[in-house]
């Protein structure tokens, strides 16, 4: 074969879930999401930085955004596997327009008090812990696991571009149009994002039985994820990965500002430079069409993002630390495409939902983490905060990957039927050939 198809073969696979029109839609409509997620949270940091001047006011907004995800993740994924996803995503959706509507008035008629960003932090931290299983499931319904890879993959992809422009454009619009311009923009792409979803014309039928209690489920799903060795050690790695290093992410505002002396501007653009390494990464990942060991990625990503955190910690020059935080970004991206992908392949299709749902409060202790982060960035500084997560991340994390299977076997599917790990596209061209 020459070099010219192999490459051309390449390129195909990495958009092959991009084949499937649902999947098209969910793409777009995640992309304008995470684009306007990840400019929200530079906005509200910058806006509040300016209302209260505190450090520790900046941490709480992370705090009010991830808590319901500590408090709600797995009830979120008993509703994944037990009402109609997209209808989930649909209501994600509609009220995250509804609260940015709001904000924008409040900024527009110069009434806006700092409980109202944290009350609006923690609405639309309501709405992604109730559409993050569901999300991930549908996709997993719809390209099957031939291509759940490729497509964690191009989420990842998504999520980045979403972390370069978002944060960048919040930046500049904050610096050169005030908070309503950025409020506007925000609003705009949040609205598309709920069209985008809506053109979605896929409706997976409810997998998991609803006559069992929800206590009853809860059970079923912590217990069907601890007793799978694959599954607990991702979950065990991500308890440590949200409490001590993504927990931080919401302080690299103040060190900014604070030890770099940059403005809002540069600021952004330095945010901004994760989603830079981390694009080049998954597309890397989303290029090999046959990953044999899923965790091999995800463990070396966690450790290339620590390292690069903490010495982003200590770097005193901008240009340095951009380069560490494209570093980190180049990471994430095998942490995060690796974290779910694990956790749909190892999880039956009854209790995908629910091992998501186990997934997200785990994720969720990142709440916690930045309380303890606030803390210590304000009675220390967000610079040595950032430091000692990060040097702690790193120690409890070496006993942890040491005594997981992750990095030396390979994860199956417990998933028999066909169709399903097919996905719906997959299966009906199988049928159609069969």
């Amino acid at each position: 074969m020459s070099e010219a198809n192999a490459n051309r073969r390449t390129l195909q696979f990495v958009g092959g879930a991009l084949k499937d029109r649902d999947f098209r839609f969910l793409w777009y409509g995640g992309g304008l999401d995470n684009t306007s997620r990840w400019m929200d949270a530079v906005v509200v940091s910058l806006l509040i930085l300016e209302l209260t001047d505190s450090a520790w006011q900046v941490a709480l907004l992370f705090v009010m955004r991830w808590m319901p995800m500590l408090v709600f993740a797995m009830v979120s994924g008993i509703i994944a596997d037990r009402v109609n996803r997209w209808f989930v995503m649909m209501v994600s959706r509609t009220f995250s327009v509804v609260i940015t509507a709001v904000i924008l008035v409040l900024v527009a008629t110069g009434d806006i008090e700092p409980w109202h960003l944290l009350v609006a932090s923690l609405g639309m931290g309501w709405m992604f812990v109730l559409e993050f299983p569901s999300r991930r499931s549908f996709i997993f319904d719809i390209v099957g696991i031939r291509l759940i890879s490729n497509a964690m993959s191009l989420e990842t992809i998504n999520s980045t571009i979403g972390r370069f422009l978002g944060p960048l454009t919040a930046g500049l619009l904050v610096q050169f149009s005030g908070f309503t311009g950025a409020y506007v923009v925000l609003l705009i792409g949040y609205s598309l994002a709920f069209v985008s979803i809506a053109l979605v014309k896929s409706r997976i039928p409810v997998q998991a039985s609803r006559s069992a209690s929800v206590l009853r489920n809860l059970a079923s799903g912590i217990r069907y994820s601890w007793d799978s060795p694959v599954i607990r050690a991702v979950l065990m790695i991500t308890l440590i990965m949200n409490a001590l290093a993504f927990s931080v992410e919401a302080l690299f505002p103040v060190v900014a500002r604070d030890h770099l002396r940059v403005g809002a501007g540069l600021t952004g653009l330095l945010i901004s430079a994760q989603a830079i390494g981390s694009f080049v990464s998954a597309l890397i990942i989303a290029s090999r069409q046959n990953i044999r060991f899923h965790g091999r990625i995800f463990i070396l990503g966690i450790c290339l993002q620590l390292l690069s955190l903490f010495l982003f910690a200590f770097s005193p020059w901008y240009v340095v630390s951009f380069v560490l935080l494209l570093l980190l970004g180049f990471g994430s991206a095998g942490f995060s495409t690796m974290q779910s992908t694990i956790i749909l392949i190892a999880s039956s299709q009854a209790m995908r939902g629910s091992s998501l749902g186990v997934l997200g409060q785990c994720i969720g202790v990142a709440a916690l983490g930045g309380l303890a982060v606030g803390a210590v960035a304000d009675f220390l500084s967000a610079q040595i905060a950032v430091g000692i997560s990060a040097l702690l991340g790193i120690l409890l994390l070496i006993p942890v990957i040491i005594m997981t299977p992750l990095f030396h076997r390979q994860v199956t599917s417990p998933q028999e039927d066909v169709g399903a790990e097919l996905g719906v596209g997959e299966a009906s061209k199988e049928q159609s050939s069969g």
